[in-house]
């Protein structure tokens, strides 16, 4: 498997997370070490993508509403 086609890979992980959790739990199965590895490695990138994306949107939705508690009113 080419450099590119894994860097490929990792930024479809992050952008898409759903491809990265696929495609990382069909290549933990699989007998090739190279596949495997990349698997996992996908799997993790996804799984970072939508903790990060989870804390970004409640990071979001508590600086929206706190001006709303700092009006003094």
């Amino acid at each position: 498997m080419s450099g590119g086609l894994k860097a490929l890979l990792y930024i479809l992980s992050f952008f898409i997370p759903v491809v990265g959790i696929i495609l990382g739990i069909i290549w933990l199965n699989d007998q090739e070490p190279e596949k495997k590895q990349v698997g996992k490695t996908c799997l993790i990138v996804g799984i970072i993508s939508i903790v990060l994306s989870c804390i970004c949107w409640f990071a979001a939705s508590a600086l929206s509403i706190g001006p709303a508690f700092m009006s003094g009113y």
